[in-house]
């Protein structure tokens, strides 16, 4: 059994009899060349949307779902926007079929906090690689993930990211080398977060740089497909003598 990350792997240890040597961990990955600081039209999108270059963009991708963190994002940014007035907040995403009420929600929150001028809903993007290089940080703040493909995506671009410290989310994010972490629920701690690395760029450079680093080692696709090859080759042998 291949589990996507440490926390998957302990719950079908937990529910299943599969003898721990069984299930192993092979994490999803990415095409960390789609994936890089080097490419993306970020300049094209931020125009697009009006962003000068004196803001400071951070960054949300994720479907309208309860448990992704849109309340407490946006409750981050009000305060974040009330202290750092250039802030900006880009939220790629829709709500998935049978979501729709949720995002009314949402948005209806964002008016309601007075974040009209200051929170940008981009809607459904086909071209997410181009979206991430316009963010300066990514906001992650679900609830509960099995993994986060996402976050491994704006790492690759050599973002910094402030994620919730949850579940399949920690085989990802080294608190205070690739990221910062959060606790999830918490508009406090998350906008504490953002404005620290909103204050200062070196912190930026520093955790983007080392999260491409960390993904190319073990979240590219070409690594995983080795590794993947790699465990077949193992079972076929242990079944061949």
């Amino acid at each position: 059994v291949l589990a996507i990350s440490e926390v998957i792997r302990r719950n079908v240890l937990d529910t299943t009899p599969m003898a721990p040597g069984r299930v192993l961990t092979l994490h999803d990955a990415i095409d960390a060349e789609e994936y890089s600081p080097v490419r993306g039209e970020g300049a094209l999108v931020r125009e697009g949307f009006g962003f000068a270059k004196k803001n400071i963009v951070v960054g949300f991708v994720g479907r309208f779902s309860p448990g992704k963190g849109h309340e407490e994002l946006l409750r981050a940014a009000s305060e974040v926007v009330r202290k750092r007035p250039l802030v900006r907040f880009l939220v790629a995403g829709e709500a998935s079929a049978g979501e729709e009420a949720y995002e009314r929600e949402i948005r209806a929150l964002c008016t309601s906090l007075g974040l009209d001028g200051a929170v940008t809903f981009a809607g459904f993007r086909r071209d997410i690689p181009d979206v991430m290089a316009s963010f300066d940080i990514l906001a992650f703040p679900s609830h509960a993930e099995s993994f986060g493909v996402v976050l491994i995506e704006a790492m690759a671009m050599e973002l910094p990211v402030v994620s919730t410290n949850c579940d399949g989310v920690l085989d990802i994010v080294v608190e205070e080398e690739t990221g910062l972490y959060v606790p999830p629920r918490n508009s406090t701690e998350l906008a504490s977060a953002l404005l620290r690395l909103i204050d200062d760029p070196d912190l930026r450079r520093r955790l983007g740089v080392a999260g491409r680093k960390r993904v190319l080692e073990f979240f590219d696709r070409r690594t995983q497909i080795d590794r993947l090859e790699n465990i077949y080759a193992e079972v076929l042998a242990e079944h061949s003598t």
